[in-house]
């Protein structure tokens, strides 16, 4: 479970969040709406712990986040972010070879890809429909594909929650509703949405924020 307790972040004199109570639980999907720049993506970046709360504190399964080693958090929560990745960095990469990566915090100091990692990385493209993509570069896909590959990265992380920036961006219609079906099925997860029938649709929570309350 992840909790925020109070949490306040603020960016120099602006106050973004103020005063939020959240809770993630284990089962179900928490949906984030609210207008642009309620809060949802800094409340978000504060659950896995991309932002350090001002006061307050966010807690995963009782412990402070943010005293946690990063590689236990890594096996506890993944994460699909809207921010720059390897996705567009200009570096040479396959699909195959992103969604392995979700595989690092669950390997040794010498990482080493055994036959159980290649059978959870096939499992989590074919979840998405990336399979024949497979061996695809990544600076071929489209905007949607690219959002596929990274769901397909967080799945093969196997963690207990899954948090989620507008997953549903630059997908077309069938597959908004294919990665939201996928994701409402997977445990603990929250996700930011602007969509608000898409999130009454699948999320069995929503939070509503608006000016970081």
């Amino acid at each position: 479970m992840i909790t925020a307790e109070n949490v306040h972040v603020d960016f120099g004199a602006t106050r973004a969040l103020a005063g939020v109570d959240l809770t993630v639980p284990d089962e179900g999907t928490v949906g984030l709406v609210g207008p642009n720049g309620s809060g949802k993506t800094t409340l978000l970046r504060a659950l896995y712990g991309s932002v350090t709360p001002s006061s307050g504190r966010v807690l995963l399964d009782g412990s402070d986040l943010h005293t946690a080693r990063h590689r236990d958090v890594a096996r506890a929560v993944a994460v699909v972010a809207q921010e720059r990745d390897a996705t567009s960095s200009g570096m040479p990469m396959s699909v195959a070879d992103l969604v392995t990566l979700g595989r690092l915090p669950h390997q040794g100091r010498l990482p080493r890809t055994s036959d159980h990692d290649r059978a959870v990385v096939t499992g989590a493209l074919d979840a998405v429909g990336m399979t024949d993509l497979a061996r695809r570069d990544l600076a071929e896909l489209s905007g949607g594909e690219r959002q596929r590959a990274l769901i397909a990265r967080a799945l093969a992380q196997q963690t207990r929650h899954i948090l989620l920036d507008e997953p549903t961006n630059h997908l077309d219609v069938r597959y908004q509703h294919e990665i939201l079906e996928l994701v409402a099925g997977l445990p603990g997860c929250a996700v930011v949405l602007h969509d608000l029938n898409l999130a009454a649709r699948y999320c069995t929570h929503i939070v509503v924020l608006d000016r970081g309350v």
